[in-house]
């Protein structure tokens, strides 16, 4: 991952609107800047669809070309069919040497293998729900479950709006001030969203046997998504200075080939939200208050069956009676029985005398 022909890769990454979400783009793009330079951006859909709205200002953002498909069929994705189209044409231009397709579909698992019997590379980016073919007939595949979403990318633009509102208004008469961001003062601490982008710079950078990343190859992801970015706007001559004022988040070493090194920290909110959601003591609190009526309730209901089976004895003392003689006409029934019998059998010398 870290060699210099993967760095000097030319990717061409193709995206179906329809299986993909917005808020994911930031780690998709970081994910293939690790394979290579991404030199081709298109995302394809129909863009007159108000399913759309939410992608508009990513594609300003991050500099990537909608193609437009009307959907000839309701019901029918025709998407795919110019997605499939433009990248066999990118295939046999020779302008890229792979692809990485971002979509859960597996109309495109086709794609992909004519990709790979190319000689090209083939990268896929989808949920965990994509069919194993699809899966399987890329060289490598990542899947956006485990990515972590962005904020919206109209917070960045909307830093730059100012700037061009105040560049735009002018005297009548004098010519128009040009717009230019303001750049950023030295010495200042990164904000969440820069801490953000080093943080899945560095999931891009990983390892998956060593668990850590070169602080080299991060520096390059990061400036490939976010060309502007320079440490030294934050008060570091280094990238590893940087990454170093925050051991919060950060863990830096040296490898065994003497260059630094780097690894993400979990961050503790992530892990403090766990036990949240584990309330013990009000679960058995519930209990507690709901036994304690039941006991009560089952005490007086025992003490009015008591009354209430106490009341007829003393108030009618008749129907004790009628159980007395009851008991004395259960007890005679089995000797009646055998009674009868004795007599019958002495009954018969009687009759014979």
């Amino acid at each position: 991952m870290n060699d210099t022909s993967t760095s000097q890769r030319r990717l061409a990454l193709v995206i179906d609107a329809d299986n993909a979400q917005p808020s994911l783009i930031q780690p998709v793009l970081l994910a293939a800047a690790s394979r290579g330079r991404v030199t081709v951006r298109r995302i394809y859909g129909d863009w007159t669809s108000p399913n759309m709205t939410s992608w508009k200002a990513h594609l300003l953002d991050h500099s990537i070309r909608p193609i437009q498909q009307f959907r000839i069929v309701g019901g029918k994705n025709a998407t795919d069919s110019a997605m499939i189209i433009d990248a066999m044409d990118l295939l046999h231009s020779g302008l890229v040497d792979g692809f990485c397709i971002v979509s859960s579909d597996s109309d495109f698992t086709s794609l992909a293998r004519r990709i790979q019997e190319s000689g090209l590379f083939v990268m896929g980016v989808g949920r965990r729900t994509t069919p194993v073919a699809f899966q399987r007939a890329c060289e490598e595949f990542v899947f956006t479950d485990d990515m972590r979403a962005t904020p919206s990318a109209t917070s960045s633009s909307a830093k730059r709006r100012p700037a061009e509102r105040t560049a735009s208004v002018s005297p009548a008469g004098a010519p128009p001030a040009r717009a230019e961001a303001p750049r950023k003062a030295r010495s200042t601490q990164p904000d969440a969203q820069v801490l953000d982008l080093l943080s899945q710079g560095i999931r891009s950078a990983t390892d998956e046997d060593t668990g850590w990343a070169g602080i080299g190859r991060v520096g390059q992801i990061v400036r490939q998504y976010e060309p502007g970015f320079s440490n030294k706007d934050y008060g570091h001559a280094s990238l590893s200075g940087l990454l170093e004022s925050h051991p919060e988040l950060f863990r830096l070493r040296k490898g065994d080939n003497g260059q630094a090194q780097v690894q993400l920290i979990e961050r503790p909110v992530e892990r403090a939200s766990e036990p949240a959601a584990d309330d013990t003591p009000k679960a058995a609190a519930r209990p507690r208050r709901s036994r304690q009526p039941r006991k009560a309730s089952a005490e007086s209901g025992a003490a009015d069956s008591m009354v209430i089976a106490a009341a007829p004895v003393a108030a009618d003392p008749a129907p004790e009676a009628p159980a007395a003689s009851d008991a004395k006409a259960d007890k005679p029934r089995a000797p009646r029985r055998s009674r009868a019998r004795k007599p019958a059998a002495a009954a018969m010398p009687q009759d014979g005398e």
